[in-house]
């Protein structure tokens, strides 16, 4: 395991390289979050989620590469986070504000350095260099299928433990329990009960209590990787009009999946899903809510909108969260040239098949815990 993740830092050094030398960068500074775990194989820089830079950055030259930080997080990092990794240490005393830039004359020329953040005077990285992480090599699908399972299991729990006159705080409560003992962490967790479904798009956990209709929205992070995924739950058999809804969310759900082909453009596969949102008579509920895309490093590393030319990559992660009022469908898949894979299933979850024309595909179900 620790050869395999020595050789992924190795090639993505390789990698970072060869860029360098086609955008004619001396060097390249990687300070956030995600870019850190992406370059360490899965390491993480954060002590507080508040910031998108982490407490550590990676700068890569041509001869070096190097995991800056402070005194305070030198020692912890390369033991813990990065052992054995070809990665050179250096620090700065905490109390230095402009360390990070004070240290850079040292590794490169600023005038021909590039970072992911803003630092002092350096340029931006471009699209190409973003372009790296999305594609996904097969330890980092490995480490994804993993996310993905545990991600799904604690969604699972949480919901069929929830009880009528639970608060919506509990029940994110124990969500964020299941997966913190699972080692993922919660960055997005989202619960709603009953009227609050079909009002709000977005709802953050309030003490609003469940009466019978559930809805719990998940994206969990382990080594840099963003795991998402909706499930909903009815206490009592659910009125036919939300099962239809459900139902029909599914299809629009089965559609962006079977149509998030390699090659084929973000544009593409959304103007296929907006027909199929026409097909189920709801043409507009799309206006409503973004509905995802590709993912991987970042919660989306790029929404979907009408029109988009970005081409999709065999290997690349993607998740789509189709709504319509008061339903959701989503899990994040992988897509390759054999097909897609569905990472965040649990296999004790129910589902049924969403038949639509290209294809018929598992979605889970509205589970139904009472008596029907």
């Amino acid at each position: 395991m620790h050869d395999d993740r020595v050789a992924e830092v190795e090639r993505k050094l390789e990698d970072i390289r060869a860029w360098l030398d086609t955008v004619g960068k001396s060097g390249v500074v990687l300070r956030s979050q995600a870019n850190f775990a992406w370059i360490t194989g899965g390491g993480r820089s954060e002590v507080s989620l508040g910031t998108e830079a982490g407490v550590a950055s990676v700068m890569v030259t041509p001869q070096a590469a190097v995991l800056i930080t402070t005194n305070i997080e030198l020692a912890r990092l390369l033991t813990e986070e990065a052992p054995g990794l070809p990665l050179e240490g250096m620090q700065y005393p905490w109390q230095d504000q402009d360390g990070l830039a004070q240290l850079l004359p040292e590794l490169c020329d600023p005038a021909a350095c590039a970072t992911d953040l803003p630092l002092v005077d350096l340029s931006p990285v471009d699209d190409g260099f973003l372009e790296l992480r999305r594609v996904l090599r097969s330890e980092e699908r490995d480490r994804y299928r993993d996310l993905g399972k545990d991600a799904a299991i604690s969604v699972a729990a949480a919901c069929r433990t929830a009880e009528v006159g639970q608060s919506e705080h509990a029940i994110a409560a124990r969500l964020a329990f299941e997966c913190e003992k699972r080692d993922v962490l919660p960055l997005v967790n989202l619960v709603a009960a009953d009227d609050r479904i079909s009002r709000y798009r977005h709802p953050l956990p309030t003490a609003n209590r469940l009466e019978r209709t559930l809805l719990v929205a998940l994206t969990g992070r382990r080594h840099g990787l963003h795991a998402s995924l909706t499930r909903m739950v009815s206490l009592r058999p659910p009125p036919t009009e939300l099962a239809a809804r459900h139902a029909a969310v599914t299809r629009v759900d089965a559609r962006a999946i079977a149509e998030s082909l390699p090659g084929r453009s973000l544009g593409d596969v959304m103007a296929h899903e907006i027909d199929q949102y026409a097909a189920e008579g709801f043409p507009e509920e799309w206006r409503l809510h973004h509905q995802g895309g590709l993912t991987g490093y970042a919660g989306r590393e790029m929404f979907a909108v009408p029109g988009s030319p970005y081409r999709l990559k065999s290997n690349q992660a993607l998740a789509w969260n189709p709504s319509i009022t008061s339903v959701k469908s989503e899990d994040t898949i992988l897509i390759s040239d054999d097909g897609f894979e569905i990472l965040t299933r649990d296999p004790g979850w129910p589902e049924e098949p969403a038949r639509i024309q290209q294809a018929s595909i598992e979605r889970p179900s509205l589970l139904v815990r009472g008596e029907r």
